[in-house]
């Protein structure tokens, strides 16, 4: 029995790091000779989180101690506040905390470790370790990068790694020199997105285009766990923080189509214009996907699920500031579904939207093929 440890974005109130950690983790643990658990490091935004002085974010600024406390803090108060006429009002809601809070613990975790040096000095023991999926090599992360490249692996260990993803299109010099050095000995890697193997490529490491992990499961197993909502007949919004313009365009949209708008949020507050859920878990997530007549996103996520369980059609936004939407490009590349992008203006009409189909025929025939290529790729590696 080969004992498997993942280290990826986990345990987490994100629908996608919550599917994508779980979807690794179990397809791995399934299979008859493996045993497999989530390396349990916990991030700097976490309560417990002890920061290192050795390890730190590739991108992290020089400024003093204090002032990047502050900063921290400053953006910790606005993700859960937001000022207005009245007053201050609270902007997160906790409802959805207890069902991600279930679905997590589904996953097998090793031992926690509360930062990067704790696991340095006692690292977990493994037959094969894995970088697993989510933007773990991404420099802009909070966190520090290089846990994330197995270096506390004993000397000799076996690495590889799943769906890995840097999520931008350019590193500095010296990311690329860190890359190259902490990449050299692993014996296989897999990344989510072509931009992340045109850049391995570019500085010497060699790497196969793998799917996102929640795609090893297959639609059969998302639409057997799926929470189909109260909701009928409607048109789903779903994004990542609180977009007012996006919000507006999804508003005219349900409204020239006659239809009910839900919006899925922890992070926004209720209006007449549409029906707010901020009560939603992992699996309500995809049964709102799966059950609604046109989602209407800028997740990528929420265009995995919108292909993994056959939404009847969907439309994703990139904002031009974006510097991760090359993820969503390729995605919808690999589908033939560039059309499905919505254009920077945001001015195209429901009309417009519903001569754009969806053929899911084909979208099933391809999934199928980067399934079995993807988890032919993880079998060898393991």
């Amino acid at each position: 029995m080969k004992k498997i440890g993942i280290i990826t974005v986990h345990n987490s109130p994100n629908y996608g790091a919550s599917l994508q950690s779980y979807a690794l983790w179990k397809y791995i643990d399934s299979l008859s000779d493996c045993q497999c658990e989530v390396i349990d490091l916990y991030r700097p935004y976490q309560k417990e989180y002890i920061k290192s002085k050795r390890y730190k974010g590739s991108r992290e600024k020089n400024l003093p101690w204090w002032r990047k406390e502050l900063m921290t803090l400053k953006k910790s108060l606005k993700q859960i506040f937001r000022p207005n006429k009245k007053g201050t009002v609270k902007l997160f809601s906790d409802k959805a905390l207890p069902k991600f809070e279930e679905f997590n613990n589904k996953v097998r975790l090793s031992s926690s470790y509360a930062g990067p040096d704790e696991l340095y000095v006692n690292p977990p023991k493994y037959d094969v370790y894995m970088s697993g999926s989510d933007q773990l090599w991404n420099p802009e992360q909070p966190w520090a990068l290089e846990p994330y490249f197995l270096t506390f692996a004993p000397k000799g260990a076996k690495k590889v790694a799943y769906g890995s993803s840097i999520g931008i299109e350019t590193l500095t010099k010296r990311e690329k020199q860190n890359f190259k050095k902490w990449l050299s000995d692993y014996s296989a890697i897999g990344v989510r997105e072509k931009s992340a193997h045109t850049l391995l490529e570019s500085i010497g490491i060699n790497s196969t285009i793998v799917c996102d992990p929640t795609f090893l499961l297959g639609p059969d197993y998302w639409k057997s766990i799926a929470i189909k909502p109260k909701q009928e007949d409607y048109i789903l919004l779903f994004t990542l923080n609180v977009e007012p313009h996006i919000k507006e365009f999804a508003i005219k949209v349900a409204q020239k189509a006659n239809k009910r708008l839900v919006v899925l949020s922890q992070y926004d507050v209720p209006s007449e214009n549409y029906v707010l859920i901020d009560d939603a878990g992992p699996r309500e997530f995809i049964g709102f996907i799966q059950h609604a007549s046109l989602v209407i996103t800028n997740s990528f996520h929420g265009t995995v699920f919108s292909l993994i369980m056959g939404a009847n059609n969907f439309f994703t936004y990139i904002d031009p500031k974006n510097t991760r939407g090359v993820r969503i490009i390729d995605l919808l590349d690999t589908y033939h579904l560039s059309d499905h992008l919505l254009n920077v203006e945001l001015n195209q009409s429901y009309q417009e939207l519903s001569n754009i189909t969806v053929d899911q025929k084909s979208i099933y025939k391809i999934l199928e093929e980067e399934r079995e290529r993807s988890i032919n790729f993880l079998t060898q590696s393991i």
